[in-house]
């Protein structure tokens, strides 16, 4: 979610963390390093759960984002029918749809949330700093509770909370673990798991899997003085 900067810099802005808009600065973190990518490529492991189904429903996909944010998908198999297949597509068209608006409620920014550092020191050797989620536009892709931000470059590691709205008409608010792995010195979605009751279903469980990103670099235009 962060392109890593100086090492100087990073130490500064670290420090000046602790009393500054920490989300604020999150957000420009993951600025700087879209300025930088192209495109991203990843493979995506889609699994809905219900205690009413035999087996999950399972998709596997590849999501291609372009430098502007927008997302297509190819799906690579599943082994899903029916209302279950119907209920993955959804997903996969919902999420493109939302990249497509440029749908930004659900990202941690200063608009969204505010992050209070707690009094958990990280462990010996690591930056990661425990904060309290704290949802200030409270919306279906916000919600309150605690996660795990890398303060050397600001960027979230981990989130977990419930949603501060319900999903939609049929679903309710749902439970959120979100978890984050740095990939060739950026960071990206490794684990996105939500469950919820659903009309109709009882209580549902998605879980997305992030693997083999492949990250293209926007090309760096020379200089050449006359």
């Amino acid at each position: 979610m962060t392109k890593p900067a100086a090492l100087l810099f990073v130490a500064g802005i670290a420090l000046a963390a602790t009393d500054a808009d920490l989300a604020t600065l999150i957000a420009q973190a993951e600025r700087n390093r879209d300025a930088t990518v192209q495109e991203v490529r990843s493979l995506r492991q889609y699994v809905v759960r219900n205690a009413r189904w035999k087996t999950d429903a399972t998709m596997d996909v590849r999501m291609i984002t372009a430098a502007d944010g927008s997302k297509r998908y190819e799906i690579l198999g599943t082994n899903a029918e029916g209302l279950r297949k119907t209920i993955l597509l959804r997903i996969l068209e919902g999420e493109v749809n939302a990249a497509a608006k440029k749908d930004r409620d659900g990202n941690v920014n200063g608009k969204n949330y505010e992050l209070r550092p707690l009094p958990d020191t990280p462990s010996s050797g690591s930056s990661c700093r425990p904060v309290q989620l704290v949802a200030k536009n409270r919306t279906r892709f916000t919600f309150d509770g605690h996660g795990c931000v890398d303060m050397k470059e600001l960027a979230m590691v981990r989130m977990e909370g419930r949603t501060t709205q319900r999903m939609s008409f049929l679903v309710g608010r749902a439970y959120v673990v979100q978890e984050f792995k740095k990939v060739d010195g950026l960071w990206y979605s490794a684990l996105n798991q939500s469950t919820a009751d659903v009309r109709f279903l009882g209580p549902t469980q998605l879980t997305i899997r992030y693997s083999d990103y492949t990250i293209t670099r926007r090309p760096v235009l020379a200089y050449t003085a006359k």
